[in-house]
């Protein structure tokens, strides 16, 4: 799955003007600019118009090239529309579409983000794509309900899924041999987890640790499981926090006993370690026993290593508690702005629904959303590919919505970073650092 970076105060500034120039622009649009049944291709769209839309994505250089073939597909099956292609960077492509919102610009089809779908649905700048679903222009008739429902917010429907895909921990079966350690159990719980981890570095005479120190970073999924495992999530639906102080207390300990023992990293390691390479990460360089990892990465890290399987399972559950899974991938939605928002949807359809285009997506963002399209390319996947779709296939069911984040999660994000790396530096108590942290949270969101 693609991660959520950090972003810094030019991406508050973006949003702010964005959100100024998108008030102006929808009150201009009420004035006499034309409306949807004055465009031609607005509505019916025709087979023999020549049509123009942009399309927009985040990736490397790999992605472009899938991403470009697959538009290239697409255009042989429907000559008389042309796709023009815009991509970047993860922080450049959001600083980018924010900025062409603003400014009335935005591409068609732009792909979409469950942290950021939600600004941009209630400041309306993406359209409902409800229609087209009933229409069956976009056909969703193989998509779980779990799966179409995290492309809604409220009851309206502004983003496709291309690619899901679940959270879970991974593991060298070969290290684990070697080390004569059970492998971890598909259910096992946050106290399993802790055990576990100090099972492995005691077997290897404290030359491995468990896992990275994984108590701060990114509040998802990590945390998140966590606290939905409780019966609470991150944020609730106004956007406020719904979790407790004592939830990080009970969190950032568990995490801080696990540091004192030697089961995870040293501050000093973890900083040195922070942004390191897939190649050059402690799980790869064979510090670290398991990794976290969305499960669409599973073959990337395979490729890593000559000997064992890379096997995932679930998150750690709380011992009685709920199901933490929620649904994570990449989405596919159209500007409310798009003058050719029938020809978009096609494009969508083709891009989800098309053999043609999952022969080359196959796993690229998560496996395909549709169950159908999920089946199809699992012949046409490695080993390790074909193990993510069966975790996400398996997991997937038990997934519930979660809330979306709110306008200042890259700050909340921040000041949860800051308080447990000054818990592991020694610099705060965990009773501080969580109170410091909820403070500074509530703070921002208000």
């Amino acid at each position: 799955m693609d991660g959520v970076n950090e972003v810094g105060k030019m991406r508050a500034l973006i949003i702010l003007v964005f959100s100024v120039f998108l008030i102006i622009g929808l009150a201009g649009c009420s004035g006499g600019e034309t409306t949807s049944t004055d465009e031609g291709s607005k509505g019916e769209g025709s087979k023999d118009e020549k049509v123009e839309i942009r399309f927009s994505w985040w990736g490397d250089t790999k992605r472009n090239e899938v991403y470009n073939a697959i538009v290239d597909r697409f255009e042989e099956e429907h000559p008389n529309i042309t796709v023009e292609r815009e991509f970047g960077g993860w922080t450049d492509y959001w600083d980018r579409l924010a900025t062409q919102t603003a400014g009335g610009n935005a591409p068609d089809v732009v792909s979409m983000h469950q942290f950021y779908v939600a600004d941009y649905a209630r400041r309306d700048a993406l359209l409902n794509l409800g229609e087209f679903a009933d229409s069956g222009t976009i056909n969703l008739e193989n998509f779980p309900d779990t799966t179409i429902d995290s492309g809604k917010v409220g009851e309206d429907l502004y983003m496709v899924a291309k690619g899901v895909t679940m959270s879970g921990w991974v593991y060298n079966t070969a290290l684990f041999d070697e080390l004569g350690v059970e492998y971890p159990d598909m259910n096992w719980t946050w106290d399993d987890f802790v055990a576990k981890m100090k099972e492995l570095n005691k077997a290897s005479n404290g030359e491995i640790w468990g896992s990275a120190d994984m108590s701060g970073g990114q509040l998802q999924p990590n945390i998140r499981y966590f606290l939905r495992q409780k019966g609470k999530d991150l944020f609730d639906d106004e956007g406020n926090l719904s979790f407790t102080k004592e939830d990080v207390v009970e969190w950032w300990t568990m995490w801080d006993e696990l540091r004192k023992e030697g089961a995870i990293p040293d501050a000093a390691t973890s900083t040195e370690y922070e942004g390191a390479s897939l190649e050059q990460n402690l799980f790869v360089t064979g510090k670290t026993a398991v990794q976290q990892l969305p499960a669409n990465q599973i073959y990337l890290y395979q490729q890593q290593f000559q000997e064992g399987e890379i096997q995932i399972v679930r998150m750690p559950e709380v011992e009685g508690g709920e199901n933490g899974e929620y649904i994570e991938g990449a989405y596919l939605s159209i500007t409310e702005k798009s003058k050719h928002p029938k020809e978009a949807a096609m494009f969508i359809d083709f891009f989800v629904n098309a053999e043609k285009s999952l022969e080359l997506f196959k796993v690229e963002q998560g496996a395909p959303g549709s169950k159908e399209m999920q089946e199809y390319v699992k012949p046409l996947l490695d080993p390790a590919q074909q193990r993510a779709v069966d975790f996400i296939q398996q997991t997937v069911e038990d997934a519930k919505p979660a809330a979306y984040a709110p306008l200042g999660i890259n700050e909340v994000e921040q000041a949860f970073k800051d308080n447990a790396t000054a818990i592991s530096f020694g610099e705060k108590s965990v009773e501080q650092a969580a109170e410091d942290f909820i403070e500074s949270a509530e703070s921002i969101l208000k």
